[in-house]
């Protein structure tokens, strides 16, 4: 997956020392940021009141993210310092409540 790939690069090159607002990380962020999910699909059948939010495991996936590859941008995005703050800082928001919003009963995390 492109998001994953970008996700888990993103935080091997920060961990690694490079600057939070280094042109790499920041290119990356923000490519990430245009591939958020923003469409409801049908998993709003088991979770209405989620604002659309998220990342798909496919490169075009416009209705369908999940929690693993979402879980993974959310890490990756903390390690940067972007160029627009307030619009990844808002980003980021609605996809944490987003993924919050998936946790099962028991506790965990599935599909």
């Amino acid at each position: 997956s492109p998001v994953w790939d970008t996700s888990i690069n993103i935080i091997a090159l920060a961990e690694s020392g490079l600057p939070a607002d280094h042109p790499a990380l920041q290119k990356a962020a923000d490519w990430l940021h245009k591939k958020e999910v923003r469409m409801r699909g049908d998993w709003v059948m088991n979770n209405p009141p989620a604002e659309a939010s998220g990342w798909a495991f496919e490169y075009n996936n416009i209705y369908y993210p999940d929690t693993d590859d979402t879980a993974m941008v959310l890490m990756a995005l903390r390690l940067v310092r972007p160029q627009n703050e307030d619009e990844l800082a808002q980003l980021f928001e609605r996809a944490l409540k987003w993924q919050l919003s998936f946790q099962c009963r028991d506790g965990g995390w599935g599909e």
